[in-house]
């Protein structure tokens, strides 16, 4: 049987929701991707989510992408960017923890741990509300919308330097208050 082109097999995804033409593809460019992204991460486990991450995506937007370069291209430049994703979200996922790494665990595991985690959500909450407008800022882009340092120091005409400064002030506010809620 002949093998269908890339194209085909897109169109029959996206316009007829054509479930074989969608394996078809993901059984063509898995293994490819997998390398790829496993030469990034050098986790099994890590490689495979973000492979996997890009297929879904692939599907749940096939109505509303246009591809209009070949396919594998796009797919590997998907993946970039879910790896750069994956890394960024480890690195936010792990400054929460070093935040947290200070506090005792003895508190939370009581019976009345939901309230203290209420509670500790709430002073993190007041003393970033606290801060100095500009200190604030800079948090709530790195905490909240995930920015990089680069990124908060270019948007807003800072130098790297200080982006560093007042997130480590930032912090060890946070940390400070938290450490009354023992």
């Amino acid at each position: 049987m002949k093998q269908l082109p890339d194209t085909a097999l897109w169109e029959r995804m996206r316009v007829y929701d054509d479930k074989a033409a969608f394996d078809e593809l993901y059984h063509r460019y898995w293994e490819q991707l997998y390398t790829a992204a496993y030469a990034r991460l050098q986790q099994d486990a890590d490689a495979k989510d973000c492979v996997q991450d890009v297929f879904i995506a692939l599907w749940q937007k096939r109505k509303d992408l246009a591809i209009r370069e070949q396919l594998s291209a796009y797919l590997h430049v998907a993946l970039k960017y879910r790896v750069f994703n994956h890394f960024r979200n480890t690195t936010t996922y792990q400054k929460h923890l070093d935040v947290f790494a200070d506090i005792p665990l003895s508190p939370l595991l009581k019976a009345d741990g939901p309230l203290l985690l209420n509670e500790m959500q709430r002073i993190i909450a007041a003393t970033v509300a606290a801060m100095p407008p500009r200190m604030r800022d800079i948090y709530l882009l790195n905490h909240r919308d995930f920015r990089s340092i680069d990124d908060i120091a270019t948007q807003l005409a800072l130098s790297r330097q200080t982006v560093k400064n007042q997130l480590g002030l930032a912090l060890s506010r946070i940390r400070e208050q938290l450490r009354s809620c023992k």
